[in-house]
C-alpha cells in the first residue's frame, strides 16, 4: 500500500497539485488572459478521463508493473518537452495528450486498482489510506516547486521534477510490484459477486451513473479551486510562497479527510460520508466567495481539504462495493472518463475571472449545482458490507 502512496505523490503531486504554481509564471511570460492558463489545467482533466477507460481495461489484463513504468516513462519524456516550450500551446499540447497518460497509467486508477486487487478485509480502510498519496504528493511538490521557482525559474524547475519522478519511481516499482496479487476467493462486498461487467451493462445501470452525477459537482468546485488557488491567492495580496503554504494545507487536510472517510466506509452508510463531504464544500464555497482575509481563506482551504479529501475514498468504496473486484478496473476507468467533465471547473473560474474581475459568480454556481446532488443522493442503491447494510434505496 505505501506503494500506491508513492506514485500517486509523483504524477498527481507534480501535475495537479503544483499547476496553481506554475500558472502565475506562465501568466506573466506568455501574457495570455487567465482563462487560457486554465484552460491548460482543464485539457489535463478532460485527457485523464478519455485515456482511463483504456488504461483501466488494460489493467484487469496487462501486468501492473509495465503499465506503472510506461506511464514514468511517459512523464519524463514530457516533463522534459515542457521545459523547453516557447509558447503556451506547446505546453497545453503536453497537458492534454502525454500527461494525461501517465496520470492514467501511474494514478489514482492504478493506485485503487492495486488496492482493491490485493484488499479484500478492511479495503475501505485501505483506500483511504492509499489515497493519502496524492495529498503526500499535494504537500511535498508545491513546497518543492515554491522554492525552485524562485532558484531556478519554472523551466529548470520541470526538469528537476523529471529527475525526482525517475529516482523515485523506477527501483520501487521494479521491487514491489514483482509479484501478483492473491487469488481473491471472495470479492469482500456480498452485493458484488465478482462477475466481469461488459460496457453496456455499466453504462445503462442507476449503480454508475447515480454516484457519478452527485460526486461530479463536488470535484468541479474542488478542481476549480484547486487550479486557480495560484492566481486567486495573489489576487487577494498574497505571495507566492503564501500559495504554495495554502495548497499543502489543503493537500494535509485531505489526508486527515482521507482517514475519517476511508475508516468509516466500511461500516457507515456511504451516503452519509457524502453528505459529510458535501457539507464541507458548501461551507467552503460560501467563504471563498467573500474574497475573504487570510484566516478566513485559510479556514475556507482546511473546509475544502477535507472535502476533497473525502472524494476519492468515497469513489472506490462506492464503485467497489458495487462492482465487485473483476471488473473494478473497467468501471473505475469510465468513472474518470465521466468525472473529466470537472475540467469545466477551473475554465468557468477564470471566465468569470475575467468576465468580472472576481471568482464570486463562479463559487455561487457552484454552489447551486451542490443541490440537486444532495438530494438526488438519497436513492443510492444498496449494498452490503460484511454483515451491515449500506445505503437504503431502491434498485
Amino acid at each position: 500500500m505505501a506503494y500506491t502512496l508513492v506514485i500517486q505523490a509523483v504524477s498527481l503531486g507534480i501535475l495537479v497539485y503544483s499547476f496553481a504554481l506554475f500558472a502565475v509564471p506562465w501568466l506573466d511570460e506568455f501574457g495570455v488572459p487567465r482563462t487560457e492558463v486554465m484552460l491548460t489545467g482543464s485539457l489535463l482533466q478532460f485527457g485523464v478521463g478519455l485515456f482511463s477507460p483504456l488504461v483501466g481495461r488494460a489493467m484487469d489484463h496487462f501486468p501492473m508493473r509495465w503499465l506503472v513504468l510506461l506511464g514514468l516513462g511517459v512523464l519524463v519524456c514530457a516533463l522534459v518537452l515542457v521545459s523547453k516550450a516557447r509558447e503556451l500551446w506547446q505546453i497545453q499540447v503536453l497537458y492534454a495528450t502525454l500527461f494525461p497518460l501517465a496520470i492514467a497509467l501511474m494514478g489514482s486508477l492504478a493506485a485503487q486498482t492495486l488496492v482493491t486487487k490485493w484488499f479484500t478485509d478492511n479495503r475501505g480502510l485501505a483506500i483511504g489510506l492509499s489515497a493519502m498519496g496524492t495529498n503526500v504528493g499535494g504537500i511535498v511538490f508545491p513546497l518543492l516547486v515554491a522554492v525552485w521557482l524562485e532558484l531556478f525559474g519554472w523551466r529548470d524547475t520541470f526538469l528537476w521534477l523529471a529527475l525526482v519522478a525517475a529516482v523515485v519511481v523506477v527501483p520501487l516499482t521494479w521491487w514491489v510490484l514483482q509479484r501478483p496479487p492473491p487469488v481473491n476467493k471472495s470479492t469482500h462486498f456480498s452485493g458484488a459477486d465478482g462477475r466481469l461487467w461488459s460496457t453496456v451493462e455499466i453504462l445503462t445501470t442507476s449503480l454508475f451513473w447515480l454516484p457519478v452525477l452527485c460526486i461530479l459537482p463536488l470535484i468541479v468546485a474542488f478542481s476549480a479551486v484547486q487550479l486557480n488557488l495560484g492566481v486567486y491567492s495573489r489576487d487577494l495580496g498574497f505571495d507566492g510562497g503564501t500559495a504554495g503554504t495554502l495548497v499543502a494545507l489543503s493537500s494535509a487536510c485531505m489526508i486527515l479527510g482521507k482517514f475519517f472517510f476511508g475508516g468509516l466506509g466500511d461500516r457507515v452508510d456511504h451516503r452519509t460520508l457524502f453528505w459529510i463531504a458535501a457539507g464541507f464544500m458548501v461551507g467552503s464555497m460560501l467563504i471563498l466567495q467573500s474574497e475573504p482575509t487570510f484566516w478566513l481563506l485559510t479556514t475556507g482551504i482546511v473546509f475544502l481539504g477535507l472535502a476533497g479529501g473525502g472524494i476519492l475514498p468515497l469513489m472506490g468504496l462506492i464503485f467497489g462495493a458495487r462492482f465487485g473486484v473483476a471488473s473494478f478496473g473497467r468501471v473505475m476507468g469510465f468513472v474518470m472518463m465521466s468525472f473529466s467533465l470537472s475540467a469545466v471547473g477551473p475554465l468557468l473560474a477564470g471566465w468569470s475571472y475575467d468576465a468580472t474581475g472576481s471568482y464570486r459568480t463562479a463559487f455561487l454556481a457552484f454552489l447551486l449545482t451542490f443541490i440537486p446532488a444532495i438530494v438526488a443522493m438519497r436513492w443510492l442503491p444498496e449494498v452490503k458490507v460484511g454483515s451491515e447494510r449500506v445505503g437504503v434505496g431502491v434498485e
